[in-house]
């Protein structure tokens, strides 16, 4: 891999060549292409003083985790163990939290892959999917459904002109509609 900040996903917005749909087989071909270059973190970002989240991977990471399509609830990283358990609270001090916090500051886009995940509407149904781009509207701690803090964004995804609806890879029926509106 070159390291231009394309290639190295050190850049802000989208990455050239990739436009919002496509779709990778691999984390290591999203590291390849420079969408999101972290192989086992949800976020890739710069926690300087003018840095910011470049994108996040939403995925069966984390159970607080709510996947609205255009709207997310994502929470951040750390506080687990080995295992993937929530163990303790996670900070703003940590660095890739910082990160997507200083987004929210600064409202620079950040870029949105999904991966598979069961019980999200909007996951592909195996890979993953560059999503197009979102903005970090709130950063704020919540407790999590384990009882622990939890570093928690709000995003909003940012309509852009020839951009179409984010695909889903389920027929919604009453009941799934039922389960979803209470959160389960």
């Amino acid at each position: 891999m070159s390291s231009t900040p394309a290639s190295t996903g050190r850049m802000y917005g989208h990455i050239p060549g990739y436009p919002v749909g496509s779709t990778f087989k691999t984390k290591e071909e999203l590291w390849r292409a420079g969408v999101h270059v972290q192989r086992q973190a949800g976020i890739h970002g710069d926690a300087s003083e003018n840095g910011g989240a470049f994108s996040i991977c939403l995925s069966e990471g984390y159970e607080d985790n709510i996947d609205g399509g255009e709207r997310i609830a994502y929470v951040g990283s750390g506080g687990q163990d080995r295992n993937g358990d929530q163990v303790t609270d996670q900070s703003f001090d940590h660095l890739p939290n910082r990160a997507l916090q200083l987004s929210c500051e600064t409202k620079r886009p950040v870029r949105v892959v999904r991966g598979k995940n069961e019980t999200s509407f909007y996951s592909p149904p195996e890979g993953y999917r560059y999503d197009g781009l979102y903005v970090v509207d709130e950063a704020y701690m919540k407790r999590g459904k384990k009882g622990f803090q939890m570093c928690t964004f709000k995003l909003r995804r940012i309509q852009e002109e020839g951009i179409g609806p984010i695909p889903t890879r389920r027929l919604l029926t009453s009941k799934k509609l039922q389960k979803i509106a209470r959160g389960k």
